[in-house]
């Protein structure tokens, strides 16, 4: 008993200890930290520059933290730890300035007077302000000033971005950044409709932007240590006028045609210095998922222009985004606030999607088999579909003081799509024999919820560059799925009908997934320009999925038995453990060298138990190497290259070997026997700048191994073949199944120019892209491959008159070659060009005409689909009121009736042309109204850009 209660007793003081012990150490790191506090003023009238951007770095140039000046220029930088610093700050049209700054161990620091120099130059006793440079290369980021590029007046934000040298916005509305793909817009840093960027573009106007800057943004963590981790994302933050940053502004826009054509919606924006919210929604039945003037006014649709070219991984099952009618509502929301003297940073979205789609499309098919034996498909297909959506995600930041930091960014979502499709093919050899046909409809009902949330703090331990992370995420998601088939399916031998064939069954699909990963990284300075980090991560998933499948009963049409050769039920577990080590060295302004490796111990383990009892284990050690280098041969020119290995685990999906027969033409399952995919990637990146004219030049090589791919193994039958005990595939049927197979590689090169033609007035963008892939497939268990060879041409145009005339130019040609091995006499060669121009013109008492021309010729297509088109919208309106803030307008949406849409796709295994239906001519009225007021003072116009 003595022993019990003295056992007892030691455990509640060990406790005690665990509670305080964290508190202790938190009050050691926070002793003798002090403040860093003063003004930034005008050098000449020495008055306080408000909106001043501070940026407190560590002698490895790793960020501490980051501030803006006050009212007055004041600032004051909490709890800095004793050590030596440096200093950058920034101001619109002021020269920036740098400081060394050391914090002894002991007394208190002075205030601070930082002088900022105008950017001016005299000549005689004049004094000219020098304009301030157009661009400007700060290591990872590029920036231009807004104030070098024109817009219309109440025009959008991508009508700027898109005049940025090296940015394109294609027809579909993706973002392009130096030939990347743009992941998400951030406004003066912070997040702003992060799920996706062209909502934020359409939202904010023009006229609040200061500058465009272009990011290739490292990982929160590389961020904070400044060890490398080799993610990449491009993002474009757009930093507003100080002016402009209190305040509301929007557009509320509706109109209405023939047809009950409409379109209709509104954005609003209230801006209180770091308080902000945002509130956008549209509704129309014009094929538009976002919302802007220029689309109210039939100047622009997605609908229409998006016959397109090149490599393409389109799902020929329809539906999706360019697919069909569209009848689109959806609203949604942003709100940004700052507290504890913006210690604590509070970011949230919430989006609401409700989308009828209507698709009638038209597909040829041609499977590259073998010589002389290649198959045709020719399939006609119409769907319904209706889908709902809600997503919401917040990202809350907390500085608890300038060591330590608080992230957690929880994200929620629910999605529900129902969906009618009926489809009948047939499918031919090469000399027109038939082989099959089919008629079949199929009835979808699935659901969808999504929770992953993250956690992270990271540490800094008073050292410059001694620093602990850790971070940890977690996630669940449920899904139920309800579906109907019946298909009639006629096989043909000899020309002449060998069997008829009719499936009619109903699935019920269910499952769940959870997992949780943690990873643990510390980092040591091994001396002012090196440094060491350690790292440890932890993962674990578990997925559940069940599947059952009843036949319908031919002699009453009810329900039968469960089909045990259809149903399946699954478990899948996913674990591995790594650690590893990576050193760095680091000169600023000069180059950066980082080399590491990861060792890794993954484990697999499937678990069947419906219909029979089935255990498959995998196991697998891998050495995961790093390593990059970069170097800055100036201060407006630098390069990069790095690599990186990574692997990646197989699906539920991939792995549950339940066979799915909805379509019974191609009959698909999975395979417990997987292993996971392991994978090189390397990428060279060079970028130069001229600061005087925003004159731009960047170029981009990427290059992608991988070993262990995950491919589809295909079965295309002969004759009709037994694939599993009463499963029978007919003739020119397909059986697919994953496989592991390696010799998969990817190499692209894109470069881009940009540069300002000023006696022209003119802003000229090039932008060239290379490719070859080398795709990999099992055809009836033989190897096939086929070599993708591709050059993508680019050259834009757009005018710099002032904001009543704007004119934009551009040609875009694609060319593609296929080889594939299985048939090496036939050579698949395809060619795509778009001329596409837009002019918008104000003049006499603010009547406004715009045009949007646009011409596509495709050459190589199969035989029966139009080659070229014509799509030209066209409007004419009339400003109105004293500050021209509204408008009204009536445009024309195809005005030749010539619109189409038209899909190219290829693989290893085929190639494949689809022709969709498309929003035809109309014609609409619109009442359009915009609303600014900024510090207490309507505005009229703005200056030009």
């Amino acid at each position: 008993m003595f022993t019990q209660i003295l056992k007892l007793t030691m455990n509640n003081r060990y406790k005690r200890c665990y509670l305080v012990l964290p508190f202790l150490f938190l009050s050691l790191t926070a002793f003798s930290q002090q403040a860093i506090h003063g003004k930034v003023l005008d050098s000449t009238d020495h008055t306080g520059l408000q909106g001043a951007s501070l940026r407190l770095l560590t002698t490895r140039d790793s960020l501490l933290e980051q501030r803006a000046s006050g009212a007055d220029g004041s600032f004051q930088l909490k709890q800095v730890p004793p050590g030596r610093y440096r200093m950058q700050v920034n101001f619109l049209g002021y020269r920036p300035a740098f400081l060394d700054i050391h914090l002894p161990s002991e007394g208190l620091t002075q205030p601070m007077n930082i002088r900022l120099i105008p950017e001016y130059r005299a000549l005689e006793e004049v004094a000219i302000i020098a304009a301030p440079p157009v661009a400007v290369l700060k290591g990872d980021t590029t920036e231009f000033d807004a104030s070098a590029f024109s817009t219309e007046p109440y025009a959008d934000a991508d009508a700027l971005v898109m005049q940025i040298p090296g940015v394109e916005i294609d027809e579909e509305g993706q973002i392009k950044a130096q030939g990347e793909d743009v992941q998400r817009i951030i406004v003066d840093g912070k997040e702003f409709f992060s799920t996706d960027p062209r909502i934020a573009l359409k939202t904010l106007p023009a006229d609040i932007i200061s500058k465009i800057q272009i990011i290739d943004e490292k990982s929160e963590q590389a961020q904070f240590t400044g060890f490398d981790d080799g993610q990449r994302r491009k993002v474009i933050n757009i930093v507003t006028r100080p002016d402009r940053r209190h305040g509301y502004f929007g557009r509320a826009a509706g109109g209405y045609g023939a047809s009950e054509r409409y379109n209709t919606g509104g954005n609003l924006n209230l801006f209180n210095g770091n308080r902000r919210f945002t509130v956008f929604a549209v509704s129309n039945n014009v094929n538009q998922s976002d919302f802007s003037m220029a689309s109210i006014a039939g100047g622009e649709s997605e609908g229409g222009r998006n016959s397109r070219g090149g490599r393409s991984r389109g799902n020929p099952e329809g539906g999706g985004n360019g697919r069909g009618i569209n009848q689109t509502n959806s609203i949604s929301a942003n709100f940004n606030n700052e507290w504890l003297d913006e210690r604590l940073d509070f970011n949230a979205n919430y989006a609401f999607n409700s989308t009828r789609n209507t698709t009638n499309s038209l597909t040829n098919r041609e499977y590259l088999i073998g010589a002389n034996a290649n198959q045709f498909n020719t399939q006609n297909q119409k769907s319904n579909s209706i889908n709902y959506s809600h997503r919401t995600n917040m990202r809350i930041r907390f500085d608890i003081d300038s060591n330590q930091r608080i992230d957690f960014r929880p994200v929620l979502s629910f999605q529900q799509n129902n969906r009618t499709l009926f489809s009948n093919s047939h499918t031919l050899l090469s000399n027109d024999d038939p082989i099959n046909a089919s008629e079949r409809t199929n009835d979808n009902d699935n659901f969808n919820f999504n929770f992953n949330g993250s956690l992270d703090y990271r540490l800094r331990l008073g050292k410059p560059g001694r620093t602990v992370s850790l971070s940890a995420n977690g996630s669940a998601n449920s899904n139920k799925g309800l579906a109907h088939t019946y298909s009639l399916n006629e096989f043909f031998e000899s020309q002449t009908t060998g069997r008829i064939d009719t499936v009619s069954n109903q699935n019920n699909t269910s499952g769940y997934g959870n997992g949780i990963t943690g990873r643990l990284a510390y980092t040591e300075p091994l001396g002012p320009h090196s440094g060491l980090q350690a790292n440890y991560s932890l993962r674990n998933t578990a997925n559940y999925s069940n599947r059952e499948t009843f036949e319908f009963l031919i002699e009453t049409g009810q329900l039968g038995e469960l089909d045990r050769q259809l149903s399946n039920e699954f478990r899948n577990d996913y674990t591995y453990q790594s650690g590893g080590l990576s050193y760095q060295i680091a000169k600023r302004d000069s180059f950066r060298f980082e080399v590491g490796i990861d060792f890794q111990d993954a484990k697999i383990n499937n678990r069947r138990t419906f219909p029979d009892s089935h255990i498959a284990a995998s196991h697998f050690s891998s050495y995961l190497p790093s390593a990059s280098f970069s170097y800055h041969f100036s201060r407006d020119k630098e390069a990069q290259i790095s690599y990186n290995s990574a692997t990646n685990a197989p699906s539920i999906n991939q792995l549950q070997d339940v066979i799915n027969n909805q379509n019974p033409l191609n009959i698909r399952t999975g395979n417990a026997d997987l292993k996971q995919e392991y994978g090189h990637r390397v990428n060279l990146r060079f970028n130069s700048v001229k600061r005087e004219t925003g004159s731009n030049f960047s170029a981009n090589l990427n290059a992608e191994f991988s070993n262990n791919r995950i491919v589809n193994s295909t079965y295309i039958a002969s004759s009709d073949t037994l694939i599993a005990p009463n499963v029978l595939l007919g003739a020119g049927g397909q059986f697919t199944r994953p496989e592991n197979i390696n010799g998969y590689y990817s190499v692209r090169v894109n470069t881009t120019y940009g540069t300002p033609i000023k006696p022209w007035k003119i802003n000229l963008n090039l932008s060239t892209n290379l490719y070859q892939n080398h795709d990999i497939g099992l055809l009836n268990n033989a190897e096939t491959y086929a070599d993708s060879y591709g050059i993508n041409q680019r050259i834009g145009a757009n005018s710099r008159f002032g904001p009543h005339l704007v004119i934009g130019l551009s040609y875009v040609g694609n060319y593609s070659i296929v080889r594939n091995n299985s048939n090496t006499d036939l050579s698949y060669n395809y060619y795509n060009q778009i001329i596409r121009n837009d002019l918008s013109y104000t003049f006499w008492k603010g009547i406004r005409v715009a045009s949007s021309f646009y011409y596509n010729y495709n050459q190589g297509l199969a035989e029966g689909y139009d080659q070229q088109f014509i799509l030209w919208n066209a409007s004419i309106g009339k400003k109105l009121f004293k500050r021209e803030e509204a408008e009204i307008t009536l445009s024309a949406y195809d005005l030749l009736n010539r619109n189409t849409n038209i899909n190219r796709s290829i693989s290893e295994r085929y190639i494949q042309d689809t022709q969709n239906n498309a929003l035809q001519q109309y014609f609409l009225l619109s009442f359009t109204y915009n609303v600014r007021h900024f510090g207490g003072v309507a505005h009229r116009n703005f200056p030009p850009r």
